[in-house]
């Protein structure tokens, strides 16, 4: 039987990767401690279940100055940074990167370089089970050399440029389900040479980039943010010179593999700029009700917060909590969020270890991390609460139970702090109840 054959690799596994395991007892956990096991913590009401991590920012960095060099005016998140991110249970990671960066030349080929750091930043994330969140993170614009930024449709920068980056990163990622595809960050209306981003253009754009990924996939899911910086707050009242809203355009967004979410953002300083430590009282969960509201009016419809974050004080911290809990308490329409953000260099609202900041990776892999007050006071026990939906052994997130969910749940072995994304039944141990567990559900789909 494949069960027992699958027992006998999975033991000898154990046997390399440590000599403190006792082989012989892992094929023999309880049935009882197994219906521990196979009881859910919780239940993900949305098809993509709900994921909670950061924004690992960096490869964005410098916007004005393209290509720019690694360490010079940008960075990428170091092995150590990721694994502080799984060491939180976090489930996902939004990768910003630059659009101009990647593909030098509109509709050419991608800068080899640059895709390169994107590749290791992916592979790593993914090897140690996180989804990620690919992101342009260009604003609807794009910046041609020696000028200011265009619109996406523009004459300059045309909406089929935008069609073709997403039909080539669809075929590099389209092996991969764990890997997201955020069509853009925070499109906005104007552009620096004035010209308008309606709503419903940019609905039809995102229409395009959809229909070119499915043209190449249908595993992967597509996050579509709305125009004016994505807002949750403004989702259903700010207009554009047409009168139309983001909640009347971003209705006709369509996704024939009915893998979809809106991406907004929400941050909680005075004019939801997340470019203040000081939050407004008022800010927070009430925000997101109208938004809330319209994904159940739409029927089937669900939203992921990408952006949201504060500054280290009573009332951010009521904020954030606030937006956690109410999102948490609304499963049934919303997949999580990734806080804003994490970077080894200077950046707003980071939650990067005190003492690791430019730093390398080895000598961040060196250092004892240093918990922000933010992960201490306000993340650590979200993201340790937060787990990943209905109880899953596809660890890794690819869609099926296999040798990489083996692997992370070898990494773990051993206590770990409740909520650990490998300790099934929640003792504090990652231990052969958990691997049974797994057992039993070796080549399914979760």
């Amino acid at each position: 039987m494949q069960f027992l054959s699958v027992s006998r690799v999975c033991a000898q596994s154990f046997v390399v990767h440590s000599g403190r395991l006792v082989v012989a007892s892992l094929a023999l956990a309880a049935t009882a401690a197994l219906a521990v096991a196979t009881e859910p913590r919780a239940t993900a009401d949305t098809a993509f279940g709900f994921h909670l991590g950061v924004n690992a920012a960096g490869l964005e960095f410098a916007e004005g100055s393209f290509p720019g060099a690694l360490g010079t005016n940008y960075i990428a998140p170091t092995a150590a940074e990721i694994g502080y991110y799984v060491g939180k249970n976090m489930t996902i990671v939004r990768l910003p990167f630059a659009w101009e960066r990647l593909q030098p030349t509109l509709s050419g080929a991608f800068d080899p370089t640059y895709l390169g750091y994107i590749q290791t930043a992916v592979s790593t994330m993914r090897s140690n089970g996180l989804m990620v969140l690919l992101d342009p993170h260009n604003y609807s614009m794009y910046r041609l050399t020696g000028q200011n930024r265009h619109h996406i449709g523009s004459s300059s920068v045309p909406a089929a440029a935008f069609v073709d980056l997403w039909s080539r990163l669809a075929d590099l990622y389209k092996g991969d389900a764990g890997v997201v595809f955020g069509l853009m960050n925070e499109p906005v209306q104007w552009d620096d040479y004035g010209e308008e981003l309606q709503c419903a253009e940019w609905a039809g754009y995102a229409n395009q980039a959809i229909a070119a990924i499915r043209a190449k996939t249908t595993q992967n899911w597509i996050f579509v943010p709305g125009n004016f910086y994505t807002g949750a707050w403004s989702w259903t009242t700010t207009t554009d010179t047409t009168g139309a809203t983001n909640a009347t355009a971003m209705a006709s967004v369509v996704d024939s593999a009915g893998k979809m979410a809106f991406e907004v953002h929400q941050y909680l300083d005075s004019n939801y700029s997340g470019t203040s430590d000081t939050c407004d009282a008022s800010h927070g969960a009430a925000d997101l009700a109208n938004f809330t509201a319209w994904l159940r009016a739409q029927s089937g419809r669900i939203g992921f917060i990408g952006e949201v974050g504060g500054g280290s004080n009573t009332t951010c911290y009521d904020d954030l909590n606030g937006v956690f809990d109410y999102v948490t308490a609304n499963r049934d329409v919303w997949a999580g969020w990734t806080y804003w953000g994490s970077s080894n260099w200077a950046l707003q609202f980071s939650i990067e270890p005190t003492n690791w900041g430019y730093q390398s990776n080895a000598t961040q892999l060196s250092l004892t991390p240093v918990d922000t007050v933010m992960m201490t006071t306000v993340l650590k026990a979200q993201y340790a609460s937060g787990s990943s939906g209905a109880l899953s052994a596809d660890l890794n997130h690819n869609g099926s139970v296999e040798g990489g969910d083996l692997a992370i749940m070898l990494n773990g072995w051993g206590a770990q702090p409740l909520g650990h994304r490998a300790d099934f039944n929640s003792d504090g141990m990652v231990d052969g109840v958990d691997l049974e567990f797994v057992l039993t559900r070796w080549g399914a789909s979760n």
